[in-house]
């Protein structure tokens, strides 16, 4: 039995009468933050060029988004905008992917929101497994986002579930979207736009691989490991199948999931947590000339992934800036979406500070990256007198061990679609998200939300 065929045995046993029921709380947890970071990327000059975009190759017939795989395409590339989807420690955002393709197809087979839940913890399952199979730092250190070539994994998956592919079926499915994944990280180099479409292409291409499998449209069974164009053997050093073929367990990639309050890249959400707590401590004093220089130090990966500059007219590059993080916590921000609009990454106060600030890494920071999946931070500030300020923060709000609260993801909801939407639409969607009765149908959700959205409106 090879992987993909041992993969597809396990999910295919995923649903209320044989998983946690637990399980759907999760599951309505991602569904809701990965709706508001949706409709409010819709409300982003991003945003709007994503859908102009898509009108311009869209036909008559298509309605714009009418297309399921361009609904998801669509709902992918909203959600990732802004940092902000949930984020798991294999260095993936499975929302990003997952959720659009869910709501897409369970949209045009008007199904129920409980069908889609359940969808959804199929889809992170997926995708966090063919993750820690391939040695996600590794793969990471090759350069892949590990997003978008784990992506559509997870979303041929959960549309398998939707569409109630058979077991071979569903290795079809999975098959064919390994077949032609991919997604490389050089976007870091210049902020570049290209790792905001990433989760939409990978949703759009695990939509089509599920529909195709379904209609007979056979995948490679050995898409892992085959010796000749296996994606493990392509994208990583080192790897274990045995990783994606555990039995079930306590462990379920949906519950491992955490959720950002800070609009910016994981890595930099502890330095800006630290660099709030030192603001707390002393107002206005870091905008002052006695600041000499100011060190963080994260782990390695974070260092690799955020531990550059920033330029002040490029939002995404922001996004993917400890020094930047620093300087908002510095400058009395908080760090979420309204310290990453263009018009505060481009303040001068926040670039003399972020010019300030050298980045590193540290073994014990590895040790908690690796062995305990944290990525804790530190920043000390010495002055021109010879004192100092440090903060140290292991956990920082959204981790796992310091989740954010259903009244916070509500918060954060609200705070992200209310002046979209409107507020009443936006408490109505949080009430339907998490104590909608199993059998609504996710288009009355949809229309509460009014999400999709239609491109002729993206002008």
């Amino acid at each position: 039995m090879t992987a993909t065929e041992a993969l597809a045995d396990l999910l295919v046993r995923v649903g209320p009468d044989h998983s946690p029921p637990e399980l759907v709380h999760s599951a309505r947890r991602c569904l809701l933050d990965s709706l508001g970071c949706m409709i409010h990327g819709a409300s982003l000059p991003e945003g709007r060029a994503v859908l102009r975009a898509v009108q311009a190759m869209s036909t008559a017939a298509d309605a714009g988004c009418g297309a399921t795989d361009t609904a998801a395409l669509v709902g992918g590339c909203l959600c990732h905008l802004r940092e902000l989807d949930d984020v798991h420690y294999t260095i993936l955002h499975p929302g990003a992917v997952c959720v659009p393709a869910v709501l897409a197809v369970a949209d045009r087979l008007d199904l129920s929101l409980s069908r889609a839940l359940w969808a959804l913890i199929v889809g992170y399952e997926a995708m966090v497994r063919v993750a820690k199979g391939q040695n996600y730092f590794n793969h990471r250190k090759r350069g892949w986002h590990g997003t978008a070539t784990c992506g559509a994994f997870g979303a041929a998956a959960a549309v398998g579930y939707l569409v109630e592919l058979d077991r071979r079926r569903l290795v079809w499915a999975l098959g064919l979207a390994g077949s032609r994944t991919g997604g490389t990280w050089a976007f870091a180099a210049d902020g570049a736009m290209s790792k905001r479409l990433h989760p939409g292409l990978a949703a759009r291409d695990g939509v089509t691989a599920a529909y195709f499998a379904q209609h007979g449209l056979s995948g490679p069974t050995q898409i892992l490991e085959a010796d000749d164009g296996g994606f493990y053997r392509m994208t990583s050093d080192t790897w274990d199948v045995a990783e994606v073929t555990r039995a079930w367990g306590e462990e379920w990639a949906i519950r491992e999931t955490e959720f950002k309050w800070y609009a910016a890249c994981k890595s930099a959400h502890a330095v800006i947590e630290a660099g709030i707590r030192l603001y707390r401590q002393a107002p206005g004093v870091f905008q002052s000339s006695r600041v000499e220089c100011i060190r963080a130090t994260v782990n390695s990966t974070g260092l690799a992934m955020a531990g550059r500059g920033y330029e002040p007219d490029n939002v995404t590059s922001a996004q993917l800036s400890i020094p930047y993080g620093i300087a908002v916590a510095l400058t009395g921000g908080d760090g979420t979406v309204t310290d990453y609009a263009p018009a505060q990454v481009g303040r001068p106060d926040r670039l003399a500070i972020a010019r300030k600030v050298t980045v590193s890494s540290s073994a014990d920071m590895d040790a908690l990256r690796s062995g305990r999946h944290k990525v804790p931070g530190a920043v000390a500030v010495a002055f021109d007198d010879g004192a100092t300020m440090q903060e140290y923060v292991e956990d920082p709000k959204g981790s796992r061990e310091n989740p954010l609260s259903d009244a916070d993801l509500g918060t954060k909801f609200r705070q992200l679609t209310g002046d979209v939407i409107g507020p009443a639409s936006a408490d109505r969607a949080v009430q339907m998200v998490m104590a909608g009765a199993p059998h609504t149908p996710i288009r009355d959700l949809l229309a509460v939300a009014r999400f999709p959205v239609n491109t002729h409106n993206a002008r």
